[in-house]
């Protein structure tokens, strides 16, 4: 019987844990533009990223003891985590910042994604429910 840490679907989840964390903490070659603290391209990064991120959580996590709804959110919670802690990591990068808007930007992607995974995927809600 393989571990979970050996099935795909949790190796995808690491990866990606670690993956988005370098990439939040590399010091950035281009300068800081203000007009885009709200909306930018570094937020769609945020966005695409977060949601592969969350759909990957999620698979990892329903594979394991996890319905699809207890996966979902812990989906989402553990993607807007780790937004918030590479954010205040960014703090002390040279080039980069914490901003509300990545986060929310993060969230955004991460609710978006893991609830087109949980209606193809969990068992939604059902007419009389």
């Amino acid at each position: 019987m393989q571990s979970r840490f050996r099935d795909s679907r949790w190796t995808a989840a690491i990866v990606g844990t670690v993956v988005l964390f370098v990439a939040s903490v590399v010091p950035s070659p281009l300068e800081r533009h203000p007009e885009w603290k709200w909306v930018g391209p570094d937020k769609v990064l945020h966005l695409v990223a977060h949601a592969a991120y969350a759909v990957a959580l999620a698979d990892a996590l329903r594979g394991g003891r996890c319905d699809e709804r207890q996966a979902a959110v812990l989906a989402v919670c553990g993607s807007t985590v780790h937004s918030l802690v590479t954010g205040r990591v960014q703090e002390r990068v040279p080039g980069r910042a914490f901003e509300v808007a990545d986060v929310l930007a993060s969230l955004l992607g991460a609710v978006l994604a893991v609830g087109g995974w949980y209606a193809k995927n969990g068992t939604g809600v059902r007419d009389g429910d």
